[in-house]
């Protein structure tokens, strides 16, 4: 459920026209005395404004909660931020700031658990081994495969990124033995990323799969997997970016490429940031 802070009583409001004449009698009850409800239970709310249970689980769903429990713990999170001091110099105290700061921690830590260093160092054998490597994303993760490219190219890699589902196809075709072939795909089924793979592969590519799935399909026709942590099951992962889990990923394989061939890696980031420079 999205935290809804401040929004919640609004969000009563504009579902009025929703409500039925008795789930309207309890909305304007809420409006007005959100403390006191929350601190009800289900049965002393009913008995209280008298309505029936199963009209007051009704109007939560209505609100898009699993049902009161939900409800009232977001009346409770709204009724804390209320009560916060407006001005507040630690973010972290404040309750969704909290939880999203938690939600970072947690994707961080799920990903240097679930990444091994066996699999950074294959990865980059892979990386250093192809003459050409070409990365393949759609959506949030053409988006990622974009910033793999300027990432890695700023330090010596020939990569192409293709984010078009045709161009990927024609790409696929001209791969040879010396590519390596990147598919990133969270769900691990993204249709016109696999089509595109399996052509790479029928020319004889090295396939790195970037997913969350490692039973998906994608996966299957890698050489290697590299697991990223999926923040669909996170409490408030739809306020993180779609990106970040890839962009953590990123910069775990960028650092192993760096230090195994530090001064060479860093003298070619050199001049491609002396270029940037000089053209400005």
């Amino acid at each position: 459920m999205e935290y809804l802070g401040e929004n919640l009583l609004n969000g009563i409001l504009c579902n009025m026209g929703n409500f039925t004449s008795s789930e309207a009698e309890l909305a304007h009850y809420i409006i007005h005395n959100p403390d006191e409800i929350s601190q009800l239970s289900i049965s002393q709310i009913a008995k209280k404004i008298h309505i029936s249970p199963a009209t007051i689980t009704r109007f939560c769903q209505k609100l898009s909660f699993s049902g009161f429990n939900e409800f009232k713990h977001e009346l409770k999170r709204y009724i804390d931020l209320r009560n916060k001091p407006v001005m507040n110099s630690d973010i972290k105290n404040i309750d969704y700031f909290a939880k999203l700061y938690q939600n970072h921690i947690d994707l961080i830590e799920n990903t240097f658990r679930k990444i091994t260093y066996d699999n950074i160092q294959e990865a980059v054998t892979l990386l250093n081994a192809a003459k050409k490597v070409h990365v393949y994303g759609i959506g949030n993760s053409g988006i990622a495969s974009q910033e793999f490219k300027w990432k890695f190219f700023r330090i010596g890699l020939n990569v192409e990124s293709i984010t078009d589902p045709h161009q990927a196809a024609m790409d696929a075709a001209l791969c040879t033995e010396n590519s390596l072939v990147i598919g990133i795909s969270v769900s691990g089924n993204t249709k016109e990323v696999i089509d595109a793979v399996k052509i790479a592969k029928q020319q004889g590519a090295a396939i790195l799969a970037i997913t969350s799935e490692k039973e998906s399909e994608l996966s299957r026709l890698a050489n290697l997997t590299l697991v990223v942590t999926s923040k669909s099951n996170m409490h408030m992962g739809q306020n993180i970016s779609p990106s970040l889990p890839l962009f953590l990923l990123f910069d775990l394989l960028y650092t192993e490429l760096v230090a195994k061939d530090y001064i060479n890696r860093n003298q070619i980031r050199d001049k491609t940031l002396k270029a940037l420079k000089d053209i400005h």
